[in-house]
């Protein structure tokens, strides 16, 4: 029997108001997503992909919440021609999605695994609680050098979600180094091009940052490739325009849980040459604090776990909800990720080993 097409089962990922479906092929095809009849093509402009071995297609969130199942279509390209080309057979593959569901939702969130997957996909089997949703908070990547480094998101995907639960991604600073780091934002979720942007799925609405790197951009490190000042500040704008919008974000109807998803928990202060964005950083963690008030920050880069609750030693601006840092990666022997548990009164909050 031949291998299937699909290199991993697809990866849902919640961004805006749509699902982006990612899927990792083993040859140039065609891809598209069906969900209740309805076909969603991988498309430039009214052309079918084929060059590429990631395809995505954007489905409704809420047809897809509604149909609870969607099929991968492929068609497998024998001739690309300015006249007449030709694909075989269309294969289809089926899939059963779970929306978050209103109560007793399970969350995992695993940031910082750098290009290894085993032992944070072990860490997650380790949650012991049956996932609702997943968050890959940044990098995941150990460097972004050729897009095949981007296969361990999907790998996560694959051996966590089966293609059958939303995925939250965010980018980490090491996503932003390499020669492929250009071209990453065509391999994860974005929304207009943005690696920023809010989400909802189920009752949680979402608001993912991109701190981009953690020193300035002038450091001799980076060797003038960066220019992240200019892209936080586009966030600020941002981060101000959904609070122009509350009523359609964070405040619309069944919105019940509201979080912040960023690699790099801005809120505390590092030593330098980390301690960059004073007035940018306080500006933003006050309007979260101010208007926003999330329940929760889900955070990495520090390869630790733990909970920073405002006023804690760890928070160096007011942070407006408790922080969560979560994923301790160890070398090749083992990953800690963080698992939440929502539907009391107060949030649980566990780490698990793998």
């Amino acid at each position: 029997m031949p291998k299937s097409p699909l290199f991993f089962t697809p990866a849902v990922f919640a961004a805006g108001e749509t699902y982006c479906i990612y899927a990792r092929v083993r040859i140039a095809c065609a891809f598209a997503v069906e969900v209740d009849g309805k076909r969603y093509y991988d498309h430039s402009n009214g052309v079918k992909r084929t060059a590429t071995r990631i395809h995505c297609a954007s489905v409704p969130r809420a047809a897809l919440d509604r149909a609870k199942k969607y099929t991968v279509v492929i068609e497998p390209l024998i001739l690309r021609l300015a006249y007449r080309s030709k694909f075989a057979e269309a294969q289809t593959f089926d899939f059963v999605f779970r929306p978050v569901p209103a109560d007793d939702i399970n969350i995992y969130h695993i940031a910082d695994t750098h290009g290894r997957a085993g032992h944070a996909v072990l860490s997650a089997k380790n949650f012991g609680r049956r996932i609702d949703l997943l968050i890959l908070n940044g990098d995941i990547v150990n460097s972004s050098e050729r897009v095949s480094d981007f296969d361990t998101i999907y790998r996560l995907c694959d051996g966590i979600t089966h293609g059958n639960i939303p995925v939250i991604c965010s980018r980490g600073n090491h996503d932003l180094r390499g020669k492929a780091a250009e071209k990453m934002w065509e391999y994860m979720p974005s929304v207009n091009g943005k690696t920023y942007f809010s989400l909802r799925t189920g009752n949680i609405w979402a608001l993912v940052l991109d701190c981009g790197e953690d020193k300035d951009d002038s450091h001799e490190e980076y060797g003038g490739a960066n220019c992240c000042h200019d892209f936080r500040v586009e966030q600020t704008e941002y981060i101000k325009k959904v609070i122009a919008e509350a009523a359609n974000e964070y405040e619309a109807a069944g919105v019940q849980y509201k979080f912040v998803i960023v690699h790099n928990p801005f809120t505390h202060v590092d030593k330098a040459p980390f301690d960059i964005e004073k007035e940018l950083y306080d500006e933003w963690t006050a309007l979260l604090r101010e208007y926003i008030k999330p329940d929760l920050i889900f955070a990495g880069h520090y390869h630790r776990c733990f909970v920073s609750r405002p006023g804690d030693g760890f928070d160096s601006r007011g942070e407006p909800c408790p922080v969560i840092v979560g994923s301790m990666p160890d070398g090749n022997s083992s990953f800690t990720g963080c698992g939440v548990t929502l539907g009391g009164e107060e949030p649980e909050i566990g780490f698990y080993k793998g």
